[in-house]
């Protein structure tokens, strides 16, 4: 069975007779910006008539050189999602045991599972808004002893972000032999962000990053991994070769040069997602504040507000595969757009 993934496919909007232009697509978590000009001319640049680097060595130099870690700490893959896939080949096997903080983005458990491993939990509830209790948490791990644990830290769907004290506390009670991998792909377009590079030193902990997501790089997919070099060479191993293009590559390399442009982003997503609370609120309907470039938000039937959205011209993502069917989850996009979401959410929900 496949993962399901927020985007919107092309077959959905053509069904009800909408051109896929004609839908704003809140159901993607990408910088709502979208692709910088600079960006878009380098790749645009980008040679294609010539194999593209298969060792990324110029983008994990400029990486590298960002981060305060030496380039052999870091392999480049096609979005964070095959990065997270070759992983679990390199650390699980039939029988390990992988450990998941939920709800969270579902290639972690189809990974884990494509491996043989055993999946265990520790679940965030609604009546605590979707908080973990690391005490709960610690527990589970003391008992459960797993050889991996994935943490989405801001977690996807539900924007929550846990401070440097409370990740270093689960990275403790697992152990020097397991491994954590931290998953911060919305970070860069989060508030109050706190530097995850500085866990790399204990040897035990993961990084994954989506450029994908901050530079709106969906259509051409672009993540990275820092870990310690022995591990990124076993991983590395497992990847396909030329499996990032020389679209890719160009593009991130500019994007590295583009901060201002993440800037921009955080400061249209702070506006707008000050805007979707004060609306929410007003009509009544529960969400969670979340820390970064999106949100959930309870609706009733997920499913079907999903449906009549789409026939507006609104696409979000129906959150059932999360666990949660009452609720949805938005993208934080620009003010007007948030506004036509808005008065189509109202349409629907009704008075």
């Amino acid at each position: 069975m496949r993962t399901v993934h927020g985007g919107l496919d092309t077959s959905e909007p053509r069904e009800l007779g909408l051109q896929p232009e004609d839908v704003i697509d809140f159901s993607s978590n990408i910088n709502p910006l979208g692709t910088s000009e600079r960006v878009r001319q380098a790749a645009a640049d980008a040679n294609l008539s010539a194999y593209p680097d298969r060792d990324c060595l110029l983008l994990r130099e400029a990486l590298g050189d960002r981060l305060g870690v030496g380039r052999d700490h870091l392999l480049v893959g096609n979005g964070s999602t095959e990065l997270i896939h070759l992983l679990t080949r390199a650390r699980l096997y039939e029988g390990a045991t992988c450990l998941l903080f939920e709800p969270t983005f579902g290639e972690y458990e189809a990974a884990a599972a494509l491996a043989g491993a055993i999946i265990r939990r520790v679940a965030a509830e609604e009546t605590d808004d979707f908080c973990w209790s690391i005490e709960s948490a610690e527990r589970i791990i003391r008992r459960s002893r797993p050889d991996v644990v994935f943490l989405c830290n801001p977690n996807n769907p539900t924007g929550r972000y846990l401070d440097c004290e409370r990740v270093q506390r689960i990275q403790t009670a697992i152990g020097p032999d397991a491994l954590l991998v931290l998953d911060d792909a919305y970070v860069s377009l989060s508030e109050d962000r706190w530097d995850s590079v500085q866990l790399l030193e204990t040897g035990n902990v993961v990084i994954l990053r989506s450029m994908t997501k901050e530079h709106a790089l969906a259509g051409a997919r672009l993540g990275y991994m820092a870990a310690t070099p022995e591990l990124i060479e076993y991983v590395r191993r497992l990847q396909p070769a030329w499996s990032v293009n020389a679209v890719a590559l160009s593009a991130g390399l500019a994007a590295l040069e583009d901060e201002e442009y993440i800037d921009a982003a955080r400061q249209v997503i702070r506006s707008a997602k000050a805007y979707l609370y004060s609306q929410f609120t007003a009509m009544g309907l529960g969400f969670t504040p979340s820390a970064t470039n999106f949100l959930i938000v309870k609706v009733g039937d997920a499913t079907r507000v999903r449906a009549d959205l789409l026939r507006r011209g609104i696409a979000v993502r129906d959150c059932a595969s999360f666990g949660l069917p009452e609720h949805i989850r938005i993208a934080v996009r620009r003010r007007d757009e948030c506004e036509q979401l808005v008065s189509a959410l109202r349409q629907v929900l009704g008075p």
